[in-house]
């Protein structure tokens, strides 16, 4: 039996209480999964609006010129976030399978380690992103006044480094410790202060993209202190910051494929801004920015549907219930694509209004119909290869989501995008992300599904 570790209930200590039942509870394992699942989506869903809220505000206080200072400088904080990210998914799934094995003390020493790991983050990258940025975003393609603005944002990001590794950080641990409404609390708390301080900083004080870094900033700041104060002012166990450099490699190994999936959009973001700019001009980089405004939220909430599967499927692992686990993942797989097709016809059928709303030039729009159309069509696989990869996550099948995730990245993207527009010019630049997203299905398919029966049994022991 499990020992039961003095700390408030949660899903997971709900499956515990059913440890010794013979036969698998279905409707009690849907319940617990919704639970977690469904307030993860809400809370990644927050997480995307942030883009969507900076692009309406910008889009209309400064134009295309910021739109495109924004697009072109976001893989900087892009990578903020990921690092963040990355550390509190890879503690958190260790977290958690610790827990399934009954190994509290271990599990607590792993949360405290990835707190410290997150604070030492956000200090480093505050010092190497500060001397290396404007190198950077000359590197990223950004010149003239949208090299001036793009270096604003990006200023303010870095001296704010530290607030958002802490900040996105926290999210994954909130919902490996039973507080998934916790996370969206979190996440809701910075997704008002950034829609407030983005008002009055752009419109009322003028700051334009700077305005707009500054309330991310804060927003990843009030999350933190919310997370903190949702743990800590219920008298659980006390914050251990200790750090040896064993627990924290681990860590970095395990989240480095969260780590990847969180910063790919951003790095395919630069291969199309280029292609954009080759084919299109500044007018197709500014319609771009709106179509990631509208791809990046879908993309976070189907990750979502995985992330708040992990907690669940990572406890179920350490424990060896690999009955439980297989139904937690062909629910997740089926609600993912499900979720996947809902969007695209949502997003299909707002798609008229969207130019107007962030504020796109006459230019800029008459890309926007068919590169918004074309995109979208990526969500209906997008679900399933996003859940794919957080439940290799979840059994620390890690080396298998980190090839799907870099090969998608460094490999499948860069080649479509180098082929595809040169057969049908800018039209290519925007197919080039569905296809992206088929092709990751498709190799998913042919290269581990030959060993389902491996991953849905005890021969396979989660990784270990």
């Amino acid at each position: 039996m499990i020992r039961r570790q003095a700390v408030r209930p949660f899903a997971l200590q709900d499956i515990i209480r059913k440890e010794q039942e013979s036969v698998m509870d279905k409707n009690a394992l849907r319940k617990n999964w919704a639970k977690d699942c469904l307030p993860a989506v809400f809370a990644l869903l927050l997480s995307g609006l942030y883009s969507i809220v900076d692009g309406l505000f910008i889009g209309r206080a400064v134009g295309d010129a910021g739109l495109a200072a924004v697009n072109i400088a976001w893989p900087l904080p892009a990578f903020v976030t990921a690092v963040g990210v990355g550390s509190g998914m890879g503690g958190s799934i260790l977290y958690s399978n610790c827990r399934g094995m009954g190994e509290g003390e271990k599990s607590s020493k792993i949360y405290g380690q990835t707190v410290t790991l997150l604070i030492v983050e956000g200090l480093f990258i505050t010092g190497v992103l500060y001397c290396l940025y404007p190198q950077m975003l000359r590197i990223l393609g950004a010149s003239g006044d949208v090299s001036v603005k793009a270096g604003d944002y990006s200023e303010v990001i870095i001296l704010g480094a530290v607030f958002q590794t802490v900040g996105t950080g926290i999210i994954p641990i909130l919902r490996n410790r039973g507080r998934a409404l916790g996370a969206v609390a979190g996440m809701s708390a910075g997704m008002l202060v950034n829609l407030v301080l983005n008002y009055i900083l752009i419109f009322r004080f003028g700051l334009g993209v700077r305005g707009a870094a500054l309330g991310t900033v804060a927003a990843q700041l009030v999350t933190a202190l919310t997370g903190f104060f949702l743990i800590y002012g219920k008298g659980e166990e006390p914050l251990k910051l200790t750090l040896d450099r064993k627990t924290a490699v681990h860590i970095l190994r395990t989240g480095a494929s969260a780590f990847g999936l969180s910063l790919a959009p951003s790095l395919i973001l630069v291969f199309t801004n280029q292609r954009c700019l080759q084919y299109g001009g500044g007018a197709a980089v500014a319609c771009y920015a709106v179509i990631s405004y509208i791809t990046f939220p879908v993309q976070y909430i189907l990750t979502g549907i995985g992330d708040g599967s992990q907690p669940l499927m990572s406890y179920y692992c350490g424990g060896d219930r690999m009955e439980e686990l297989a139904y937690i993942r062909s629910t997740g797989e089926r609600f993912a694509a499900a979720a996947g097709l809902l969007l695209a016809l949502l997003v299909y059928a707002v798609k008229p209004v969207i130019p107007d709303v962030f504020g796109l030039s006459k230019r800029s729009a008459a890309y926007f119909d068919t590169g918004m159309t074309v995109s979208s069509t990526a969500f209906f696989v997008m679900g399933p290869v996003k859940f794919h990869i957080a439940y290799m996550n979840s059994v620390l099948r890690i080396k298998d989501a980190s090839r799907l995730i870099y090969g998608e990245t460094l490999i499948a993207m860069p080649v479509l995008l180098f082929i595809l527009p040169e057969i049908w010019g800018i039209n290519g630049v925007w197919a080039a992300f569905p296809a992206g997203q088929l092709v990751m299905l498709l190799i998913f398919n042919i290269c581990f599904t030959r060993r389902k029966s491996r991953l849905n049994t005890a021969v396979v022991r989660c990784g270990r």
